[in-house]
């Protein structure tokens, strides 16, 4: 049992060195120019990300879920929102908060840099369709766990 714990601490532990490895590489293409597609800085695609995970979150669930400043996160909004990607609506009753949603064409967006790096990623990966859909699960699972995490709930949906 041990070794078994051991072997898994031992694959996360690689699993997260190369997560880190090819991150900078994926998202480098956010930040270039493509025909058809808004592009957006590194911290602007962080936020976007959280938005179309949980659309209608507030500034402030914002701010925290991607561990910044209120007064930073309004200023990128407001420019996700000049770009298009990014809409802000009044809380009924209450004109002083607003909830963020992505827009239309933030998903399109999102539909066009998933496409760019399919392609990148298929340059360079002889897994089969099988393998890449665990891994796709196996990914997605440790992303919504850190968002959680990162938003101060635990696995059981608890405050942490």
């Amino acid at each position: 049992m041990a070794e078994d714990m051991n072997e898994r601490a031992r694959l996360l532990g690689a699993l997260g060195g190369d997560i880190i490895s090819i991150f900078p590489r994926l998202q480098k293409e956010v930040t270039e120019p493509h025909e058809d597609l808004v592009q957006i800085t590194r911290s602007e695609s962080e936020l976007l990300r959280v938005v179309l995970l949980d659309p209608g979150s507030t500034v402030s669930q914002i701010a925290e879920a991607i561990a910044q400043h209120r007064s930073n996160t309004s200023t990128r909004i407001a420019s996700l929102v000049a770009k298009g990607l990014l809409e802000k609506r009044a809380v009924e009753g209450d004109g002083r908060e607003v909830r963020v949603f992505p827009t239309r064409r933030a998903s399109v967006n999102l539909a066009g840099f998933q496409r760019i790096w399919a392609d990148i990623l298929s340059e360079v990966t002889t897994a089969t369709t099988e393998e890449i859909e665990v891994a796709a699960r196996v990914l997605d699972e440790i992303a919504s766990r850190i968002a959680l995490w990162r938003a101060g709930v635990d696995a059981d949906g608890t405050g942490a």
